[in-house]
């Protein structure tokens, strides 16, 4: 009895708590709350893990299609359009897009969007074959580096951060670019400037196989006063040639001052009346004279321009250097030879060992090959016409019907009246001829304008040196060679330059350029002579006899 009671006590006092089988209920400040949301939690946290794993498992589907299937997607990729693939490692075209703006103006004139691109991936090729041979730069290296930068360029964090501006790179995207450099830096002086030699032997030998390239040719320096005929007759100018002559200092030393008062020879003014000039150069007289008179005297000689009293001041015979004051310069360019083999084989080496797709070279070669099909195309239908050319079309022939007789009359009509026109036109034409003739005898005779020659259109000075044969062999990426065309202005397309320079490869050289035997940029080609270095104007001018 007293359990059962206890049993009755226990329900009671569950039904006040207010607990019912199966449910829970909670009470807070007397109301009511919902069951613990923590399953819905759970359903969340799962949910979005599912979502991870398969963003994860998709990435992983895409590393994979790249890594064993490079070529799936073609040039395009997740970062954009591909200019290229490097084992592997995308260039996309916003970036050879960037790096190609990046470029002073004067290269992007000699390289296209292109070849800059194969250098683009040669360097590629070049950083990982030097990290694979642990030749990567340091950060001390590298900071060292772009210290010494600023330093010779006496740059100042503010001028720093201009250049970085316009260039459109960070400080850590330049370090990026200096550690790329530095460890490229690092193979190539092991590969390459490591293995070259030059011995006396073969510097010898050269310099006996290219004795023409250390002949120096017999020159004259002369100075002359020119009295020009052009304005003045030939005894004018004579007798004031002689006036002048008079009037020049046993010691010259009053020369300048009577070049600049009386010569009429303007390219030669500011430099005292000087030139320096091969025989074959200047016109016959003037040079007879500079190379038949004594080293200081004077002579007044004519020519075609007028009167020139003509002071030679040095004569050179023609001379073959000796080996010692050129065995350096032998040196050099030899070493610079093997180093531009070396280079050549190492980067056709790592060419050849590399997966390589160059896409705007892929997709050049198919314009290409599409073009030669169209082209292809058009001669098979050429082929298919036949000889007499396009077939006619095929007309169908109407019959005619015979006309009634009263159109027969009326056609007949219309064929007199058109001979009766016909006749009075005639008629009315000879009339016209006829007074025409009787003008004719009654004008007076005038004499025909007499045409007026018109005058030869002058050549240009680039012009004249191509028309004698002047070459000029340079380099793109050369700055001297950029100054020397500065020289001619616009002038410089009428040049016949030479392009020596390789693409992608600034050792190599242009095996035209090394059958001349060009050691140096830019070198001038004149008469079979070779001038290295620049030349102005003036020099020019008195080595070829042309006007500057």
């Amino acid at each position: 009895m007293a359990d059962k009671k206890r049993d009755a006590k226990k329900k009671g006092e569950s039904k006040s708590n207010g607990s019912i089988e199966g449910l829970k209920v909670y009470k807070v400040n007397g109301n009511s709350k919902k069951p613990n949301s923590s399953q819905g939690k759970d359903k969340a946290i799962k949910a979005f893990l599912i979502v991870i794993i398969a963003i994860l498992a998709i990435a992983a589907v895409f590393a994979a299609i790249n890594t064993f299937f490079p070529d799936f997607f073609g040039r395009f990729s997740m970062q954009g359009e591909l200019a290229a693939r490097v084992n592997g490692q995308p260039i996309t075209m916003e970036q050879l897009n960037v790096e190609y703006e990046r470029l002073p103006l004067q290269y992007k004139y000699y390289i296209t969007k292109e070849a800059f691109l194969v250098q683009l991936i040669d360097e590629m090729l070049l950083y990982d074959e030097a990290v694979s041979q642990g030749l990567a730069a340091t950060d001390e290296e590298v900071d060292a580096s772009l210290n010494d930068f600023i330093q010779q360029n006496n740059l100042t964090q503010e001028s720093l951060d201009q250049i970085l501006m316009e260039k459109q790179l960070t400080i850590e995207e330049l370090k990026s670019l200096i550690r790329s450099q530095l460890a490229v830096d690092k193979l190539l002086e092991q590969e390459v400037k490591g293995k070259s030699a030059v011995t006396a032997e073969m510097a010898m030998n050269y310099y006996k196989d290219n004795q023409d390239v250390f002949t120096m040719m017999e020159m004259a320096t002369a100075r002359h006063i020119l009295i020009s005929i052009d304005d003045m007759t030939e005894e004018e100018a004579e007798a004031k040639a002689k006036e002048v002559l008079v009037m020049i200092n046993d010691d010259k030393s009053n020369f300048c001052e009577l070049v600049t008062t009386y010569s009429d020879d303007p390219g030669s003014v500011d430099n005292c009346g000087e030139y320096m000039f091969p025989r074959g150069q200047m016109v016959a007289e003037f040079e007879e004279a500079a190379f038949g008179q004594d080293i200081g005297e004077m002579s007044l000689v004519k020519t075609d321009f007028g009167y020139h009293i003509v002071w030679t001041v040095n004569k050179t015979p023609e001379q073959v250097l000796g080996f010692e004051a050129v065995e350096e310069q032998i040196n050099s360019i030899l070493e610079q030879q093997q180093q531009r083999m070396l280079y050549s084989d190492l980067i056709v080496k790592l060419r050849d060992s590399a997966d390589v797709t160059n896409y705007l070279e892929k997709k050049a070669e198919e314009e290409a090959a599409k073009q030669a099909a169209e082209a292809e195309k058009l001669a098979a239908e050429a082929e298919e016409e036949p000889e007499g050319g396009i077939a006619p079309p095929q007309i169908d022939v109407i019959p005619i019907e015979e006309p009634e007789e009263a159109e027969m009359v009326e056609a007949e009509e219309m064929v007199e009246e058109q001979e009766a026109l016909e006749e009075e036109v005639a008629t009315s034409v000879e009339e016209v001829i006829e007074e025409a003739d009787m003008a004719e005898e009654s004008k007076v005779e005038v004499a025909a304008p007499v045409e007026e020659e018109m005058p030869a259109v002058a050549m240009s000075f680039a012009e004249c040196l191509t028309s004698k044969g002047v070459k000029l062999y340079g380099a793109y990426w050369d700055s001297s060679t950029k100054t020397q065309k500065e020289y001619f202005g616009v002038d410089a397309t009428n040049l016949d330059y030479v392009e020596c320079g390789v693409q992608g490869d600034y050792r190599a050289q242009e095996q035209a350029c090394e059958d001349v035997g060009v050691l140096a940029y830019p070198t001038w080609v004149i008469d079979g002579q070779k001038f290295m270095g620049i030349q102005t104007l003036a020099q020019l001018a008195t080595m070829t006899g042309c006007k500057a």
